[in-house]
């Protein structure tokens, strides 16, 4: 393939998942007293930990996806639609303006970083031209906000941006949506959103949301 052919059969892009993992928060309190007194330190004993103090959700798949699409329902039927876990992973999708805030980033256009993570509870499936959520939640402890952001390594050096925010409720919701912003308070231009079954959250519980995106080529 010559040079010329490559540059126009360069396959560049942006993908990424989402890890949701929910919490007893009194529990998560338990685990993190114990990780900072330094008598833990076995990654496995440490994750042992983590799973003690998670508490159940469901993981849904692409037949899950296609109901919610095509019928608006959440369908959770374990080994058909999904299973429960503790750890629910599933991949996002970098949006339309997105990619546009991505592009203007590389060239300084726009120096607004993306920094805050946004729950809400629409279920209208994620789709390209998406600028915001569908009904992000502002109260009881579901208020966007900033996320500890840092560079990570999943193929070549550097190559992926992680985002972790752990929201801690004071009232109860079922989250079916999340999102990355570049605004941690309100508005601001939506890089990436993904929907997903529903996760009852009540008083005293706690979410952490864990969102990865990839430069690949």
């Amino acid at each position: 393939m010559s040079n010329i052919s490559k540059v126009f059969n360069n396959k560049s892009k942006l993908i990424g998942t989402v890890t949701r993992r929910l919490f007893d928060t009194s529990k998560l309190y338990v685990v993190k007293e114990a990780l900072s007194s330094g008598l833990v330190s076995a990654k496995k004993d440490r994750e042992a930990l983590f799973d003690w103090a998670s508490k159940p959700m469901f993981a849904d798949n692409f037949i899950w996806s296609i109901f919610n699409k095509f019928f608006g329902i959440d369908l959770q039927i374990p080994f058909i639609t999904g299973n429960w876990t503790t750890q629910a992973i599933k991949k996002n999708l970098v949006v339309t303006v997105g990619k546009q805030a991505v592009a203007q980033q590389l060239g300084g256009t726009t120096t607004s970083p993306m920094t805050a993570i946004a729950i809400g509870i629409g279920t209208t499936g994620a789709a390209a031209a998406n600028t915001t959520l569908e009904s992000e939640i502002t109260t009881n402890g579901g208020e966007r906000g900033a996320a500890s952001v840092s560079n990570q390594t999943t193929t070549t050096a550097g190559d992926t941006e992680r985002w972790i925010k752990t929201f801690t409720f004071t009232g109860g919701f079922a989250v079916t949506e999340e999102g990355i912003l570049d605004n941690n308070a309100a508005g601001g231009v939506l890089l990436a959103r993904q929907v997903f079954a529903a996760v009852s959250v009540v008083n005293e519980d706690s979410l952490q949301v864990t969102h990865n995106i990839t430069a690949t080529v």
